[in-house]
């Protein structure tokens, strides 16, 4: 579930620490920000510089750094035209099949056969929040204690001796700290990205867990909830295998079964998340109290919390829907659920057309103004671009530079999918929810539960006054006959002098 007070503390993390990330525009601007910065302001008196928080464990940078002489030039031979240009050697973009793994002297210099994991020279495995990402968990490592007065001076070896460089392609600076006052630990790290393009670019994770379970009065309580859910989850789970035994495929063809099946298979994950979480909080608190002189890396508490946070809430959202087939009684969310049976066909396949009209618009926006507008850039960003623009969402600015292709791109877009293309999901919508309203009929099930239900009603002191006409109205609101009802009563259940009658036939 949701951290209580995170919203305020990553709130707090960024204004604080990195209120001047974005004035990072090259590769080499990262040692300005760290001396200037971020370092003075983690190790102020001991606590960092709100004076809510301390600093655990040490701060560690690691970069990811590509080979020279890489570049591919089709047709073209690769020295030829470097030497055209005065351009010594090149370096492509990182991938992580191209990524450099090999040790060396301090300045780069030679390959060496060193193994000292405590030399930011040498090639070694680690683990990272961002490891998910484009980039390897892997990198060349140095980690400063900023409480140390010579922190400074080893900065500006690493600065002297070119530790960041034109073969760099990311910088990672991870710490993590811990505010006592909410028992909260929030994991800084902030990736700097140096393409081969040139400026830099940074982005910015803040993860906030509680490592500590269990330490209060209402994780009690939330125990208790924890236990009582692994009961009932291996009563579904005994549930669910003694219906796919006795029904086989025929129980895969209900959708609620289907629901139910998928509730209990995303619990198991969401118990064997928790449990990796608990091992995971574990052992890296006891590795961190044997030397805390060392870097406590919880990057893989995070990504298991994150995963047990994902199924939570994926659980919980299937849950609400499941809670739907309590309502399965009503007319109108019956009327409503057989207008959706009958119109996802037709639905499906104009949804076919509107996506590869999107797809249309995706590649003429991302070849006509992927090199000017950011939002063009990539296919991933011009997809979402469109997206956003079929929902209303969108930027003038993008289409400025190109007063005529621009507004060709803009005004068709708005009229052949906002007010052609959509408008054909509601005429479907209707077209089904008129045919099925003429064929409509209550199962007899619901109209014993509408005649239990009218029959409270009617001895509900003050229910009929005020509440006949609206209940005399069918699912799509127009006024029934009381004399054709279901089991000689009226509607809304108010007909008082036929009760006596009812009871007598009963």
């Amino acid at each position: 579930m949701a951290v209580p007070n995170a919203f305020n503390l990553t709130n707090n993390m960024e204004n604080t620490f990195l209120s001047k990330l974005d004035k990072i525009n090259v590769s080499v601007d990262v040692y300005y920000w760290l001396e200037n910065e971020l370092l003075p302001k983690v190790s102020a008196d001991g606590y960092t510089a709100d004076g809510q928080s301390v600093l655990v464990g040490l701060v560690r940078l690691r970069q990811v750094r590509v080979p020279l002489d890489t570049c591919n030039f089709h047709g073209v031979s690769g020295s030829r035209l470097l030497s055209l240009y005065f351009f010594d050697m090149c370096a492509e973009d990182y991938t992580r099949g191209s990524a450099v793994k090999s040790h060396f002297h301090p300045g780069w210099t030679k390959e060496s056969n060193l193994t000292d994991t405590s030399s930011p020279w040498v090639y070694r495995q680690t683990d990272s929040i961002w490891a998910l990402w484009h980039y390897d968990s892997g990198g060349y490592v140095e980690d400063i204690d900023p409480r140390l007065p010579d922190y400074n001076h080893r900065l500006s070896e690493l600065r002297n001796m070119s530790w960041i460089d034109r073969q760099t392609r990311a910088i990672f600076v991870d710490f993590t700290l811990y505010n006592a006052n909410v028992d909260l630990f929030c994991v800084v790290s902030v990736l700097v990205e140096t393409p081969a393009t040139g400026r830099a670019r940074a982005q910015v994770d803040l993860p906030v867990l509680r490592l500590h379970l269990y330490n209060q009065t209402t994780d009690l309580i939330l125990l208790t909830f924890q236990i009582a859910y692994v009961i009932f989850l291996t009563y579904f789970i005994y549930y669910a295998v003694r219906g796919i035994l006795k029904d086989r495929m025929e129980y895969f063809k209900e959708i609620w079964k289907v629901l139910d099946l998928i509730i209990v298979s995303l619990s198991l994950i969401a118990v064997a998340a928790f449990g990796a979480r608990m091992v995971l909080t574990e052992n890296t608190l006891a590795n961190y109290r044997e030397n805390n002189k060392s870097f406590l890396n919880i990057a893989p508490v995070v990504l298991a919390d994150r995963t047990l946070l994902n199924v939570v809430s994926t659980l919980a959202f299937i849950g609400c829907c499941r809670c739907c087939k309590l309502l399965s009684g009503n007319n109108s969310l019956s009327l409503m659920q057989k207008t959706f049976g009958r119109a996802i066909k037709p639905m499906l396949a104009h949804g076919c057309v509107i996506v590869v009209v999107m797809l249309a618009y995706v590649m003429l926006g991302n070849i006509s103004f992927g090199g000017y507008v950011e939002s063009y850039s990539t296919i991933y960003n011009a997809f979402l671009t469109v997206t956003n623009f079929v929902i209303g969402s969108y930027q003038l600015e993008d289409y400025v530079l190109f007063p005529t292709l621009g507004t060709i791109f803009f005004i068709s877009f708005i009229l052949f999918m906002n007010f052609v293309l959509l408008n054909f999901f509601a005429t479907v919508m209707m077209d089904a929810f008129f045919t099925e309203k003429e064929t409509f009929v209550i199962p007899e099930d619901r109209e014993i539960v509408t005649y239990t239900m009218n029959r409270i009603r009617a001895r509900m002191p003050g229910w009929c006054h005020g509440h006949g006409h609206a209940e005399n109205q069918s699912p799509d609101g127009v006024e029934s006959d009381p004399a054709t009802t279901s089991f000689g009563s009226s509607e809304n259940g108010c007909d008082e002098k036929r009760l006596p009658d009812m009871e007598t036939t009963e």
